[in-house]
């Protein structure tokens, strides 16, 4: 695909990927920021090279009326694309690392900051920058409330477990089936955990492990009869609401990150962080219904159109 070829205008069961072209030799998360758009088969069906981004195009997720969203946690901006397949200008709501949009039956966003604390992530040559005012923080790890014109309603401090970096907060989230609260994972932390909204208070973790347990969470999805699908990194565990796992999905190898379901809710789309694999799996058979590689260590965001 060139960049002259663009999106295409969104059908229902599009699958939209966030897949940055990596190429600074000094950053490993850094470079051309890339959307691609794939049909529900995974037949590509283009490309946005997206205006504006620095590092990884995170957290996919579609706005009400089909605008797709997304973020650059690097850049403090958002990224916006009309249904018809063309980039909005970009959007930096506040100065801070946000990773994904959710938007409210009231019309108000929540937007989830994907770093908490002072920690730059060692083992990886990127680098986060600090807030402005602040000499090592990276971010606050919160939940902001905002109406659609950008004005700040209300902030919420939710407990984080950090990952393996030590600074990941609120990394991949969903809300929940009545929208009063907020699931959410630090990615490779070990808890899944919940955030009352309409009373501002943290919830029991609906499921933790140890840390002796070396079990890590990721990418997650909500379904319409309020089950979850997760990502743990070598499988989906697919789980009721209140943490009660109804299934298991064993995948080969590890690195299964991103997530993402279909229309209809029969089939997932899967990424794997390090081979660059975008699977299609079928949650009644468990079977790959359709595999195409994208590119290693690119893939931070899923999303699938439903019209």
């Amino acid at each position: 695909m060139t960049q002259a070829e663009g999106l295409q205008p969104f059908a229902r069961g599009d699958v939209f990927v966030g897949a940055t072209e990596l190429n600074d030799p000094h950053d490993d998360h850094a470079g051309r920021g890339r959307i691609i758009q794939y049909n529900a088969d995974l037949h590509p069906k283009g490309v946005l090279w997206v205006e504006g981004t620095t590092h990884l195009v995170y957290g996919l997720n579609f706005a009400p009326d089909g605008t797709l969203w997304a973020f650059d946690p690097w850049a403090w901006i958002a990224v916006r694309v009309t249904p018809a397949g063309k980039q909005l200008p970009n959007w930096q709501i506040a100065s801070r690392p946000f990773s994904k949009a959710h938007f409210e039956a009231a019309g108000t966003l929540l937007l989830t900051e994907a770093v908490d604390g002072d920690n730059q992530p060692l083992p990886l040559t990127t680098r986060h920058p600090v807030l402005p005012g602040e000499t090592t923080k990276l971010g606050d790890g919160d939940i902001y409330r905002f109406d659609t014109a950008g004005n700040l309603l209300q902030v919420f401090d939710p407990e984080v477990h950090g990952g393996m970096s030590g600074s990941m907060a609120v990394t991949h989230s969903v809300l929940s089936a009545d929208g009063g609260s907020l699931i959410y994972v630090s990615e490779t932390g070990s808890r899944l955990m919940r955030y009352d909204l309409t009373h501002d208070r943290q919830l029991p973790d609906i499921r933790s492990y140890a840390a002796d347990e070396r079990q890590m969470y990721f990418d997650l999805a909500t379904m319409s009869d309020k089950r979850l699908l997760i990502s743990m990194g070598n499988r989906l565990d697919l789980l009721s609401e209140s943490g009660t796992e109804l299934r298991s999905y064993p995948l080969e190898g590890f690195g299964w990150s991103t997530l993402a379901l279909a229309p209809d809710e029969a089939f997932a789309y899967v990424g794997n962080w390090f081979t660059g694999e975008l699977v299609k799996v079928d949650l009644d058979s468990a079977q790959f219904q359709a595999t195409t590689p994208v590119a290693e260590k690119c893939m931070a965001g899923i999303a699938v159109f439903s019209g």
